[in-house]
């Protein structure tokens, strides 16, 4: 997995973590397949519902989404958010997988956003190796 990350002086981030794996797959499926990545990763304390990320699948919201368009959706904030902005997108396209988050204002900062950091690409090494073992949508 090749994991990149950069911030930029607005406080705003970019991340990408892609791998080489040879399946092409739907915005859909692909975004499934991230939100069941992070529940695994977080023993299922962090569950994706209702657009947003939130504890047990209720309450706090984490972080909360617009409408998935394609395969992207705009971040438009919560508890993990400093101001809203930024989207989430995910792509197979047959040669690599990939999951990127574009413009998004963390919270955290400093050695906290390292941690927060580190859990996106756990994450995203989860979300990539499901990736590879599921196969083409027909």
């Amino acid at each position: 997995m090749e994991s990149v990350s950069v911030e930029h002086e607005d406080g705003t981030v970019d991340l990408t973590q892609r791998a080489l794996v040879g399946v092409a797959l739907d915005g859909v499926r692909l975004e499934q397949l991230y939100w069941a990545a992070a529940r695994r990763a977080t023993l299922g304390l962090v569950r994706f519902s209702g657009s947003a990320v939130r504890l047990l699948g209720v309450w706090p919201v984490f972080l909360r989404f617009g409408p998935l368009v394609g395969s992207r959706r705009v971040i438009l904030g919560g508890l993990m958010a400093r101001r809203s902005g930024g989207t989430i997108a995910w792509r197979a396209d047959g040669v690599y997988a990939a999951v990127e988050v574009e413009g998004f204002a963390p919270l955290l900062r400093g050695p906290l956003w390292r941690l927060e950091r580190a859990f996106h690409d756990l994450v995203g090494g989860r979300f990539l190796a499901l990736v590879a073992r599921n196969g083409p949508v027909e």
